[in-house]
C-alpha cells in the first residue's frame, strides 16, 4: 500500500506538459508592494442546508461564485539558448478569488510567488495584467490588485462555524480548464500539515479537509459553502498519484481574512514567532536512542526522547533572550506538549507579535520555563 503525501497542488500544467501534476519551479525575485485601498468585506453568517442530499442541486451556487472566481496564469524569464536574450513565458497557471470590488483578488504564494508577471482572467473573457500586492509564504496566501470595473467579489462565509458532512463546491482552474466546479462535503476539520514549494514551506493549520475535486491548477481557488459564499481558499492535495484522490484541504476563509487585510494595510501578513530555526524533517527523531546519543556528544548532555531540536536562535531574538540556545529542545509552549514542529505552528498560527507565551525547554541537561514576548516574524 502506497503511503500518502502531501503534495501542494501545482500552479498550472506547464507548456507543452498539460496534464502533469508536478510543483511550479519559482524565480525568486522582489515582490513590488503596492499600496492598495479597501479589503476583504465583513464576515457574513452561515445558514446550513440541512435539505436531504437527494434534492440536492448546485446550480444556484455555483452561478453566484463562477463570475467571482479568475484564472491566474503566472510568466517566468529565461535566458534564451544560444543568445542569452531575455524571453518572458508562461509557466503554470492557477486560481484566484475576488474578494472586493476594487480589485482585489486572493490567490495562492505558490501561483505567483516569484513570477516576472501576472495575468488574471476573468470568467467573462476580460483579460488584466495583476500587481502581485503583497505575498505570504508561511500561510501559502498572496493578494493581487488589478484596474477593471464591474468586478463581481465574492461573499465571505465563517469558517468557525462550518461542521463535517456538510455539502461545499470547488471552483477553479484544474489543468486550464476554466470556470470548473466540483461538488463534496466537508471531510474533516482542524487538519495541519506542512506543505513544500522548492526552498519554500508554508504550513496549512487548523485546514478544512474536503473530497471535492482538486487538481492542479485549482490552487488559490474558491471552496465555498452550498450557499456560494466563501469558507477556505483551496492549497493542497494529498495524494498517491499526484492526482486528486479526494483528499483536498483548504485554507479557512477566517486566516486568510487577516492575513490578507495585513497585506493591504502593510504590505506583508505579520505572525508572532519565538525566534528559532527548526528543521521539520527531524520531528520525532528524538523518539530513536541514537539520535539522542548524537545530540548528547555536542550539547554535553541527554537529551529527553520528544520535543522539538532548535537548529539556530535569532540574535537578540526572543528565544535567546530567554535563554534558549542551539541544540536545546522545546518540549511545551502554553502548557501543550510540544510532539512536533507542526504543534508549534498550530499554537503559533493565530498569535501575534508581543503576544505573552510560557515556554518550557530542555537546555544543556537541565529542563527551564520562561515567559517571554513573541517577535514578528512576518516581514519578508
Amino acid at each position: 500500500m502506497k503511503q500518502a503525501s502531501f503534495l501542494i497542488i501545482a500552479a498550472a500544467a506547464f507548456v507543452g506538459v498539460m496534464g502533469a501534476l508536478q510543483i511550479d519551479r519559482w524565480l525568486h525575485r522582489p515582490v513590488e508592494l503596492a499600496e492598495p485601498k479597501g479589503g476583504m468585506g465583513a464576515v457574513m453568517p452561515i445558514e446550513f442546508d440541512t435539505s436531504s442530499p437527494a434534492g440536492a442541486d448546485f446550480r444556484a451556487p455555483a452561478h453566484r461564485v463562477l463570475p467571482s472566481v479568475v484564472a491566474v496564469d503566472r510568466f517566468d524569464a529565461f535566458e534564451r539558448f544560444g543568445d542569452g536574450q531575455q524571453v518572458v513565458q508562461e509557466t503554470g497557471q492557477g486560481s484566484g478569488v475576488i474578494v472586493n470590488e476594487d480589485g482585489t483578488i486572493v490567490t495562492n504564494n505558490h501561483v505567483v510567488s516569484g513570477a516576472a508577471a501576472v495575468r488574471v482572467r476573468l470568467s467573462d473573457k476580460r483579460t488584466f495584467r495583476a500587481k502581485v500586492v503583497g505575498t505570504d509564504p508561511r500561510s501559502d496566501l498572496a493578494v493581487l490588485k488589478i484596474d477593471a470595473p464591474d468586478l463581481k467579489p465574492i461573499d465571505l462565509g465563517d469558517s468557525s462555524k462550518i461542521e463535517v458532512g456538510q455539502w461545499v463546491i470547488a471552483v477553479g482552474n484544474p489543468l486550464g480548464y476554466a470556470g470548473t466546479v466540483s461538488v463534496g462535503v466537508v471531510s474533516s476539520l482542524g487538519r495541519n500539515l506542512m506543505a513544500a514549494s522548492g526552498r519554500q514551506a508554508s504550513y496549512l493549520v487548523d485546514a478544512i479537509q474536503t473530497d471535492a475535486a482538486i487538481n492542479a491548477g485549482n490552487s488559490g481557488g474558491a471552496l465555498a459553502d452550498a450557499q456560494g459564499r466563501l469558507i477556505g481558499i483551496n492549497s493542497a492535495i494529498a495524494s498517491t498519484s499526484g492526482g486528486s484522490i479526494g483528499i483536498g484541504f483548504a485554507i479557512p476563509v477566517n486566516r486568510v481574512r487577516r492575513v490578507v487585510n495585513d497585506i493591504l494595510k502593510l504590505g506583508y501578513a505579520r505572525h508572532g514567532g519565538l525566534g528559532v530555526r527548526f528543521e521539520p524533517r527531524y520531528d520525532g527523531v528524538l523518539a530513536l536512542e541514537r539520535a539522542r546519543q548524537s545530540l548528547a556528544e555536542i550539547a554535553g548532555a541527554t537529551p529527553p526522547d520528544h520535543g522539538i531540536i532548535v537548529e539556530d536562535v535569532d540574535g537578540g531574538g526572543s528565544a535567546e533572550q530567554a535563554g534558549v540556545g542551539r541544540y536545546d529542545v522545546l518540549l511545551a509552549l502554553d502548557g501543550q506538549a510540544l510532539d512536533d514542529s507542526l504543534v508549534l505552528n498550530q499554537l503559533l498560527s493565530s498569535r501575534l507579535p508581543g503576544e505573552k507565551v510560557s515556554l518550557k525547554f530542555w537546555h544543556k541537561g537541565q529542563i527551564k520555563a520562561a515567559t517571554l514576548s513573541l517577535q514578528e516574524i512576518g516581514r519578508q
